[in-house]
């Protein structure tokens, strides 16, 4: 029961980081899992891949519910939506399939080394706390088709839902950050259903799994996490509603240190 209370507890702050930031859960639910799957009998071997997995999973309840949310605000821009989608979609499948090709300790340095990369790019570049014109500047059709599939490829190995790469990606494209962040949310679940579908079969019937894990889905964690999401997600939408836009940059900015110095200390 204690243990369904810590995922419910971590549930409500992963729905209100994923309507708020985008993030999908993955910045909450990867390092928590992978503190927390050891002692519940996962080998080392497959910790990380489980933690990916059941994140994806979550990812698909919390982004669907925050994508109904923000819609109903008017935040999200469908055009760009439309132009992203598809080739997300693309990314995630080849991300999916690659992703037991990689050892899970790779797995981890690569999304450590991501969310360092993320940081430090987006503080160089001023323009993702600076927006100076509130006129869209889209790339081309071919540089936004490879972004997608470079959002899509990398976010599904790593199970960090597009957050990560999508919204520094649409700041530089001139976004506010509500905008970014709505859009966020219905483009991670390309990445969620494509990045579940290929964690359930490629861990299905593994022999190290403990009982209650679907493939590399945890399902304890999954339904706790999910249940407190539903109080999370409106929290979330109503702040970022709030927000002053160079704050809400900053304040992402500082969430993704804070979760990559977890993931380096562990």
């Amino acid at each position: 029961m204690y243990l369904f209370i810590i995922f419910l507890t971590f549930g409500v702050l992963t729905g209100l980081l994923s309507s708020l930031f985008g993030f999908g859960g993955g910045f909450v639910v990867v390092p928590m899992l992978y503190i927390v799957l050891p002692t519940l009998g996962f080998p080392d071997t497959l910790v990380m891949y489980v933690a990916i997995g059941t994140s994806l999973a979550i990812m698909i309840v919390n982004s669907t519910n925050s994508t109904i949310s923000h819609h109903r605000k008017k935040h999200i821009l469908w055009f760009i939506f439309l132009q992203l989608a598809p080739t997300i979609a693309v990314g995630a499948i080849i991300g999916g399939l690659v992703s037991p090709l990689i050892e899970g300790d790779i797995l981890r340095y690569l999304f450590i080394t991501l969310v360092v990369y993320t940081i430090f790019s987006s503080l160089i570049t001023k323009s993702f706390i600076h927006i100076k014109t509130d006129s869209i500047q889209m790339p081309s059709r071919l540089k936004t088709s490879l972004a997608g599939g470079i959002i899509g490829f990398i976010s599904t190995l790593l199970g960090v839902g597009g957050g990560l790469m999508t919204i520094p990606f649409l700041r530089t494209c001139h976004l506010k950050m509500v905008n970014a962040v709505s859009l966020a949310t219905p483009l991670s679940l390309p990445i969620a259903i494509f990045g579940t579908i290929t964690a359930i079969f490629n861990g299905f019937n593994h022999p190290d799994l403990p009982p209650w894990s679907l493939g590399f889905v945890y399902i304890p964690a999954f339904l706790g996490i999910v249940f407190g999401g539903f109080i999370g997600v409106p929290i979330g939408i109503w702040i970022s509603h709030i927000l002053p836009d160079r704050l809400f940059s900053r304040i992402y900015l500082l969430l993704l240190s804070i979760v990559v110095m977890t993931m380096i200390f562990e």
